[in-house]
């Protein structure tokens, strides 16, 4: 059996070659749409979404209104990073790693995540209203 035998040139091109692939498929498509909210704030699905939040558990670390106890405030516009819909669905199905928050995918669905952010947007529009 004969073994291939590369130069110092050739292994470094085909471990950069290799890294930026690895990369690409980690980052997935570029020019990929971020994600979303589908629902739209009507009153029933904010509704649902308060209900879906405490039934969760969330208030015990964000409060009775997600405006903050051992966790942040969920409601204002102060956020190290930009409270994007993507960041957040993110963030509740897969935790936050380096803090208490864990995720919830094995508990809630894709659905009830939307529906727990669109009550969280609307306790947003809410807060700004009532600063007007």
């Amino acid at each position: 059996m004969r073994l291939a035998v590369f130069s110092t040139t050739s292994r470094h091109l085909m471990y950069r070659t290799v890294s930026t692939l690895a990369l690409l498929l980690i980052a997935g498509p570029s020019g990929a749409e971020p994600l979303t909210n589908p629902l739209s704030p009507e009153p029933a699905i904010v509704a649902e979404g308060k209900k879906l939040y405490n039934r969760t558990g969330c208030l015990a670390c964000h409060g009775n209104n997600a405006r903050g106890a051992v966790g942040p405030d969920l409601t204002d516009d102060e956020w190290m990073r930009a409270p994007s819909d993507e960041m957040v669905f993110n963030t509740i199905k897969n935790g936050r790693s380096g803090t208490a928050m864990s995720g919830f995918a094995g508990d809630l669905t894709d659905e009830q995540i939307w529906t727990i952010i669109t009550w969280l947007r609307d306790e947003n529009r809410k807060r700004k209203e009532a600063a007007k």
